[in-house]
């Protein structure tokens, strides 16, 4: 019996920690596009203008809705960047 209650014990413990261990990265949208992201072995990820979101981390790339901007590069996991417009060009930078 004690033997038994240790391994339901153990396991819902796991269950129990195992939403914790998802990775992401932070980034801002400071461009007035919204974007369709994929990033490490996430797609359909939204980034709307203006705003604060996490993703997933590994290579972006990423679409606007209208078809008229585009960015990619590279986000680690715990990392914040940013997404801004740069003489007509929107680039993905370290916040």
């Amino acid at each position: 019996m004690k033997r038994t209650t240790l391994a339901v014990l153990a396991f819902a413990s796991t269950l129990a920690t195992a939403g914790f261990a998802h990775a992401s990265c932070n980034i801002h949208n400071d461009t007035g596009y919204s974007f369709t992201v994929e990033s490490g072995n996430v797609s359909n990820q939204r980034l709307g203008s203006h705003t604060l979101t996490t993703i997933a981390p590994g290579k972006v790339i990423a679409k606007s809705d209208d078809g008229k901007a585009s960015f990619g590069g590279m986000c680690r996991d715990g990392e914040s960047v940013e997404v801004k417009e740069e003489s007509g060009v929107v680039v993905m930078v370290p916040r």
